[in-house]
């Protein structure tokens, strides 16, 4: 499952890691209340090691609200479940 990202050096396209017990990329799919690691990151462009960092940085920060989101949601589904 390859992701694309429009960052300030252009189109990057990125996964999740494929390796892992199980694997990030698994996770994701499979797993309803995954939160991801920013080394489970792997860019698929291949870009100047100079800004590699750089782009890898942009495309965590775009998500963190995604993540955020999900992490309310998540503690509201525990409080719901605690309840009942």
């Amino acid at each position: 499952m390859k992701l694309m990202c429009n960052t300030e050096h252009g189109a990057i396209e990125w996964r999740w890691k494929d390796t892992g017990q199980p694997s990030p990329e698994y996770k994701s799919l499979n797993h309803q209340w995954w939160i991801p690691k920013k080394s489970d990151l792997e860019l698929v462009t291949k870009v100047d090691a100079s800004i590699r960092q750089e782009v890898k940085d942009e495309i965590w920060e775009d998500m963190q609200s995604d993540y955020e989101y999900q992490k309310s949601i998540y503690k509201l589904h525990k409080a719901n479940k605690r309840e009942s």
